[in-house]
């Protein structure tokens, strides 16, 4: 049996009393954290064709356009303005441009725009020389494609050789066959170039100017002609009576070791006609008429036909002619006798200037 008290109240009674009670407590408890620890705010979300009311504790823009049902990767944000407690947040939608440079394509998410302004955003630097497809001030609403051709001037040089000759040079002193060599030296020029890159790839380099650094140096090569005498003049039978002060010396063709010059020129023969020398001396074989202008009066030689049937020896040029006229390089041998000089008639002989 349920006792009451003095004042007359059940234990019942006083249960049915405390529970509305407690509700009161626990909404005074929830609307306190709520003024405690933050505020309900109201935004407006709008693209231009659909607008849409969020309220939400958060305070973070791409939050509350989430909440709103815009994605915000695809949306741009334009302005956020509050009035009257209400914040109204304007949008944009974003869309892909596809930016091609050379193999590369690239994608950009980007607003209604130009296409200098996307070129930008993407981080490249257009210059007068670069190409662009559409035009710079092209403005961009929709997903499209740009072709950017970037082309840069590039201004450089580098430096090449530039290679020495060999000279080659024959020594009549020196055993024929032998060789010397000087080493010569290189020399250095720098080429200036204006390279054309696109895209990165240089497709034109043109030469600007080449400025020698070091001249080259040639070098030479010496090769000996000496033949090793095997007999002398003294040891030839000659036409000519002439000695030379010393022996010429000859090799095994029979022709001289050491001269200064060697000509191949036709020959006739003539022979007493009781007159001297041009030069005054008295002619005898081995005195020779000739062209002074081609050979000087005095020039010693050693002379023997091309076909080698005739050795005239040691010569002098001491007497001239009327043929220097009609041939002025031929040179006449004097003979000792008219039948001596039928016998040899014109040929071909080899003449080697000693001095």
């Amino acid at each position: 049996m349920l006792r009451s008290n003095k004042s007359g109240f059940s234990f019942t009674k006083l249960m049915r009393m405390r529970i509305p009670l407690m509700a009161m407590l626990l909404i005074a408890s929830i609307c306190a954290a709520t003024l405690l620890f933050g505020t309900v705010n109201t935004f407006t979300v709008t693209d231009g064709e659909k607008t849409h009311k969020v309220r939400t504790l958060t305070n973070n823009v791409e939050s509350v356009v989430n909440l709103a049902g815009f994605n915000s990767n695809q949306y741009k944000v334009l302005s956020v303005n509050a009035m009257g407690g209400i914040t109204n947040i304007s949008l944009t939608e974003t869309f892909p441009v596809y930016i091609t440079t050379g193999k590369k394509t690239i994608e950009v998410d980007t607003v209604k725009s130009t296409v200098s302004d996307i070129l930008k955003k993407a981080g490249f630097s257009v210059d007068k020389y670069d190409m662009v497809e559409p035009s710079l001030e092209t403005v961009i609403s929709e997903s499209t494609y740009i072709d950017y051709t970037n082309v840069d001037y590039i201004t450089g040089s580098y430096t090449e050789e530039i290679p020495c000759n060999i000279k080659t040079v024959y020594s009549s002193s020196m055993k024929k066959g032998a060789t010397t060599l000087v080493e010569g030296k290189n020399g250095e020029k720098q080429i200036n170039y204006t390279a054309k890159v696109v895209n990165g790839v240089t497709v034109e380099k043109v030469v600007d100017s080449c400025i020698t650094l070091s001249e080259a140096v040639d070098g030479t090569k010496t090769i000996g002609t000496k033949v090793p005498a095997v007999t002398t003049s003294e040891k030839v039978n000659s036409v000519s009576t002439l000695k030379p002060a010393n022996a010429v010396e000859l090799d095994a063709n029979g022709n001289p070791v050491n001269y200064k010059k060697h000509m191949t020129v036709q020959a006739t023969a003539y022979t007493y006609t009781g007159n001297k020398c041009s030069t005054g001396v008295s002619p005898q074989p081995g005195h020779i008429a000739v062209n002074p202008n081609v050979i000087p009066y005095g020039t010693k030689m050693y002379i023997k036909s091309s076909d080698g049937a005739y050795v005239y020896g040691y010569a002098v040029a001491a007497d001239t002619g009327g043929f220097i006229y009609s041939r002025p390089n031929n040179v006449d041998l004097f003979m000792s006798s008219q039948a001596a000089c039928v016998a040899f008639g014109r040929r071909d002989v080899e003449i080697y200037i000693l001095e």
